[in-house]
Formats: structure tokens, sequence, C-alpha cells
């Protein structure tokens, strides 16, 4: 049981970190390319420092942001559906009983929703695979692997 209040915990989080993240990201849409209009702070400059070091075209660039750009908009929408979680367990431990039948609803919402985050994901790392060319694809593939992303392997408050 407490791994699904867990599991819980942490989709909301998840979604509540992809919504934060998000109102930060418009401001850096028109990013015009080499000309260090956009960089900054935040998820946005960092995916620009990515595109940088990538020696992306602006073609490229398009659907590269296109794509994170879909991902964050069905990750949220992802999100919409959860929102009534923390209301529907504080319901399902109200009663005399733990309502079984309530908590597997939930944790369905939760499946449906990472089900669809996953093929989001899938959907994007698709599109950018083939925006790239092989060169490009392993620089991806060794930045993926070091976790270094941005400019000079700054990876902001996490650890690289």
């Amino acid at each position: 049981m407490f791994g699904f209040l867990f599991g819980t915990a942490c989709l909301i989080g998840l979604v509540a970190v992809i919504a934060r993240g998000r109102r930060g990201y418009r401001f850096g849409r028109h990013w015009h390319h080499r000309h260090g209009h956009g960089y900054g702070y935040g998820p946005r400059a960092a995916l620009h420092g990515l595109l940088e070091r990538l020696d992306t075209a602006p073609g490229q660039e398009k659907v590269i942001l296109g794509a994170v750009d879909e991902f964050v908009d069905r990750a949220r929408d992802s999100g919409r559906d959860i929102r009534e979680t923390r209301r529907d367990i504080a319901n399902a431990v109200r009663g005399e009983r733990v309502d079984e039948a309530r908590l597997a609803e939930v944790f369905g919402r939760h499946d449906a929703a990472i089900d669809k985050l996953r093929a989001a994901s899938v959907d994007a790392l698709r599109k950018v695979h083939e925006a790239l060319d092989e060169r490009q694809r392993k620089v991806l593939g060794d930045l993926l692997d070091s976790g270094h992303f941005g400019y000079g392997g700054y990876c902001g408050r996490y650890a690289c």
C-alpha cells in the first residue's frame, strides 16, 4: 500500500514539475539560431545549449523544438488526468475501511497517464532521432550517457 502512495506522490510531483517548467519554457520560444537570443536559465536554455553542441541546422531545430513542445503538452494533459488523486485518496481513507475500489480506480488512472507519457516520450525521441544525422546521433547518445547536456557540462542543481 505504501508503495502505491509513494508512486502516486512521485507521479504528482513529476506532473507539477513539468507544468511549472512549461510556464518558463514559453519565454524562449522566439530564439534565433546561434545569435545568443534566448540563452539564460531554465529548461529552454539547456535545450538550446544542447542544440548548439549538436550543431543543428535551423530546420533540425524546428523539428526538435516541436517534438519537445509536443511532449510537454502531452505530459501536461496526462497531469490533468490525475489531478483528482489527492481528493480520491482522502475520500478512500475517510470511511471505516479503506475503499479499495476507489484506490484501484486512482491507480488505473495513474497507469493510463504513465502509458500516455511513455508513448509521448517514444514519439518525441523518434522525431528527434529522424531529424539528426549519424554524427549528431552519436554526440547526443554520448551526452545522454554522460549526463552533460548544457554548455561545459553544467547540469544546474543536479549532480552530473
